[in-house]
């Protein structure tokens, strides 16, 4: 009981302390009036289709919604994970910590949980404040499904930027300086959301001569990067030919219940939903192990 009880309180503090933090508010403001941005032209759209055709499809804008929020969504991750652990040993402030009667995992998990609560609160509120205002904006009523369907994808992104909070984290022990794990958490997301599947196609292109063996290749490496699999269980799998979606297009796609599209994407959110974990054990593991004594 005096270990939960040390994690409450750890997690409160780091919850409180992101709440105040200039980066993170700001972050998030401007994270927040991204979507919205997004969610008004996606509210537009939907209400010229509704009055030009009379077929308004609500799930359809957030399609649109889904590539803004999977771009900056690692990122909040990282900014609450980048420095959690070096900035607390720099300040010495962690070896003053553990003068009281806490142990390290207690700290730790009381970080991750006081920061994952963080990525939940923000996520909620501005997934669903975008919803609010393309609902405004086209005029077109919301069904219980369509709701449920919004929250899961709010799940399914806390998952994925709770990956980069993990990786963070984990770089945030094993860095020297704040601006150093900040800037390996910022190689790391660029090369594997942005660059890394595109460089391999381009060598895998130059070394075979043969786009479709490239692409092929590509494919086998994406299956491994985070990004593929959320953009897979929200949007649907694009054929790499024609760009049409292969089977069911993703959560927002009404056509296909929600056990189907469960059943379609299984191991894609069994990737989603158990990486995040192991790495967030690595993580903690890092940690117990980390000197701190400087």
């Amino acid at each position: 009981m005096e270990n939960i009880s040390n994690i409450k309180v750890i997690s409160e503090k780091e919850f409180a302390d992101h709440l105040k933090s200039p980066v993170f508010l700001s972050f998030s403001a401007t994270f927040t009036l991204v979507i919205l941005a997004y969610s008004c032209l996606q509210g537009m759209e939907i209400e010229y289709t509704f009055n030009n055709f009379g077929s308004p499809d609500l799930m359809r804008g957030f399609e649109g919604v889904t590539e803004v929020v999977g771009s900056f969504a690692p990122i909040i991750g990282i900014v609450l994970g980048f420095d959690a652990i070096v900035k607390e040993i720099k300040s010495s402030s962690m070896n003053v910590l553990l003068t009281h009667p806490v142990f390290r995992d207690n700290i730790i998990l009381g970080k991750i949980l006081g920061s994952g609560l963080c990525i939940l609160l923000v996520l909620f509120f501005s997934i669903n404040l975008a919803t609010g205002v393309m609902l405004i904006i086209s005029g077109v009523p919301v069904t219980m499904q369509q709701i449920a369907r919004i929250e899961i994808f709010v799940i399914l992104t806390f998952f994925y930027a709770l990956f980069f909070l993990a990786i963070s984290i984990m770089i945030s022990t094993i860095a020297k300086k704040s601006n150093n794990s900040l800037i390996f958490n910022i190689i790391f997301w660029l090369v594997i959301t942005i660059l890394m599947a595109d460089l391999f196609f381009t060598v895998s292109l130059t070394l075979s001569g043969d786009s479709h063996s490239a692409q092929a290749q590509t494919q086998t490496l994406k299956n491994f990067l985070p990004d593929y699999h959320f953009t897979a269980t929200a949007v649907g799998i694009k054929s790499t030919d024609t760009g049409m979606t292969l089977g069911i297009g993703g959560i927002f796609d009404t056509r296909y219940t929600l056990g189907a599209w469960a059943w379609e994407f299984w191991p894609n959110l069994a990737y989603l939903f158990v990486l995040p974990f192991v790495l967030l054990i690595g993580s903690i593991l890092a940690f117990l192990k980390k000197d701190i004594t400087y």
